[in-house]
């Protein structure tokens, strides 16, 4: 199993952020890798299914991802299995003076036993890595360009 972590601090309320985290439907207006995000099985709580497609170097992907929890405003789970791999990515929000810390993180585990699994899963927390940096820089990105 790999972990990886990424955090930033937003300036804007942990309300706000948890707004941004919630539409499911808008992630492509602030996520630059995520093309469209389709069958959404309902407002963001726990049960909510949606697929994300996305683009990245140029190569399309899709996946699906399902809210295990929904504890708002401070802590989301989103859970998806594809490429032999189960990924769990938990987003925590604190607040820290006049904005908020978000705190990402996300394991990776290989449904596929030894040597083979991690590799795998080596392999994907590079990918994985670079998106989840992405998520949260974007996260901020989107108030920083707003306050413009």
């Amino acid at each position: 199993m790999r972990r990886i972590v990424a955090e930033t601090l937003i300036g804007a309320s942990k309300g706000e952020v948890w707004a941004l985290l919630d539409d499911l439907a808008g992630m492509p207006r602030w996520l630059p890798r995520v093309r469209a995000v389709t069958s959404i099985s309902g407002p963001a709580r726990a049960g909510t299914v949606y697929r994300e497609r996305t683009s990245f170097l140029g190569l399309p992907g899709a996946r699906d991802w399902e809210i295990t929890q929904h504890r708002k405003p401070t802590r989301q789970v989103r859970v998806a299995e594809d490429g032999g791999l189960h990924r769990e990515m938990i987003l925590v929000l604190e607040p820290r003076g006049t904005g908020t810390l978000l705190h990402a993180s996300m394991t990776l585990q290989s449904i596929m036993p030894g040597p083979a699994g991690v590799l795998l899963e080596m392999a994907a927390s590079l990918t994985a890595g670079w998106g989840l940096r992405s998520f949260a820089d974007s996260a901020k990105r989107a108030f920083e360009e707003a306050a413009r």
